[in-house]
């Protein structure tokens, strides 16, 4: 399946969420012919990898393993606009966010800090 144009969005990125170094990059915007999109509907094509499959919703896509079976309706769902991919649904400002997190907790695991879990301690006997 090649895509009928792709492009860069401005938008949304994309966070490796790699805990050693995590990076975000400009998500792309892919528009699809709607033959290929119908067939990615029809779990003929993986919406992870845009492999073109002989059989319709595997359990898992046999280039990339993405759980096509019982997840492929569900991505396309939401990261779908017609024809065209749009991405994650997360702004920029969210994925810096998530980033920072797990800066911090690998920061944290490294020096041996245990999490902290907030927790209201109520004396007995009152």
């Amino acid at each position: 399946m090649i895509p009928r144009a792709v492009d860069n969005d401005p938008e949304h990125v994309v966070v490796r969420r790699d805990e050693s170094r995590p990076e975000a990059k400009a998500a792309a915007l892919i528009a699809l012919e709607d033959y290929d999109f119908h067939r990615m509907r029809a779990g003929y094509v993986c919406v992870n990898c845009l492999e073109d499959l002989d059989t319709a919703f595997p359990d898992e896509c046999p280039v990339c393993r993405f759980p096509m079976a019982t997840r492929q309706s569900e991505r396309i769902a939401k990261e779908f606009v017609g024809t065209t991919h749009v991405g994650p649904s997360t702004t920029l400002e969210d994925e810096r966010l998530i980033m920072q997190e797990m800066r911090a907790r690998r920061l944290r695991e490294t020096r041996g800090i245990e999490t902290y879990t907030p927790s209201i301690i109520v004396p007995r006997g009152f």
